[in-house]
């Protein structure tokens, strides 16, 4: 018999799990070889993902898919808080470890990991998938998913100079990137209420965190300073990756707003500028799928889709 059966796994299934979820992450090399190059260490540092989150049954699960005595496919799932700016709620995702060498393996998979977080209550389910693998973009839509967050990246351009315009942010900045960050979650809030709702105490949190921020080596919070003082801000942080990748060479852009949409290239020129510096060669922006004007300013900067998640009806 050809049948097909799908199972969750527990920590003896950690042999049979690692050569499926390495031939998931050579795959999505393929698909992007500048976001996610394969890490030395690719295999010990899959199986130490494995074994944390077989510690916490009861927000993880990985499941098999098995022909015939093989294990045929693979996929992860999870429930995550959301972040502190946003307000109280359980999040399921569907990660990027979702492969299967059989293809009737992907649906049966895929039913398996939303039975996990519906019985786990999760709130929404989420669902990563590289924007190239048409055939797993094609089975989310089938399963009533639709793009929530656009992952958009470029090459880090070496030449920008740093603008004139653009200055490392201080402290007294602090009221003015409130502002602006209440103005940014607004249109994310306008994109997809569901996912983006802000937290009651959002403003005071966010202070916190870029009060933090401020004292991170390891990224850049910039400001755009107008005529009428400070209009728009950027954060180029180090960006993070599923462990079978190595993220080394990419940067990360979550925290970026402006007055004006004008003032966008200022401020990725800028980030341009502070990934170069940093060794890093590839940036990826977050933008909310259904926010079209921001998506067209980084369409604009010869950014392009590489990586989304999708969101269930």
């Amino acid at each position: 018999m050809n049948t097909i059966t799908t199972r969750r796994t527990g920590k003896e299934d950690i042999p049979a799990l690692i050569p499926l979820i390495l031939v998931a992450a050579r795959t999505r090399a393929e698909l992007e070889p500048a976001l996610w190059p394969l890490h030395p260490e690719a295999e010990n540092r899959v199986r130490s993902r494995l074994e944390g989150e077989f510690s916490s049954p009861e927000r993880f699960a990985w499941f098999l898919a098995e022909q015939n005595g093989e294990a045929v496919g693979v996929i992860s799932a999870g429930l995550y808080p959301a972040p502190p700016v946003y307000r109280s709620l359980l999040a399921g995702l569907i990660g990027e470890d979702f492969y299967a060498d059989t293809p009737g393996a992907l649906p049966l998979l895929l039913s398996a990991a939303e039975s996990f977080l519906r019985a786990a209550e999760a709130a929404l389910i989420n669902a990563a998938c590289p924007a190239r693998d048409k055939e797993r973009l094609r089975l989310l839509q089938a399963h009533g998913y639709a793009p929530l967050t656009l992952w958009m990246a470029r090459p880090v351009d070496p030449s920008v100079p740093a603008p004139a315009s653009i200055r490392p942010a201080r402290e007294d900045d602090l009221p003015a990137l409130v502002r602006l960050n209440r103005d940014a979650q607004e249109g994310k809030r306008r994109a997809n209420p569901r996912f983006w709702t802000p937290h009651p105490e959002a403003s005071a949190r966010f202070e916190d965190w870029m009060r933090h921020s401020l004292t991170l080596p390891d990224r850049d919070l910039l400001v755009h300073e107008g005529p009428s003082g400070v209009d728009g801000f950027v954060v180029a942080q180090p960006a993070g990756s599923p462990p079978a990748h190595n993220a080394e060479g990419v940067g990360l852009i979550d925290d970026l707003y402006a007055d004006a949409w004008n003032i966008f290239p200022a401020l990725l020129n800028a980030a341009h500028h502070a990934f170069h510096k940093r060794g890093k060669h590839t940036v990826e922006v977050i933008c909310p799928a259904a926010w079209t004007e921001r998506a067209a300013a980084l369409e604009d900067a010869g950014f392009r889709p590489a990586n989304l998640w999708l969101i269930q009806d």
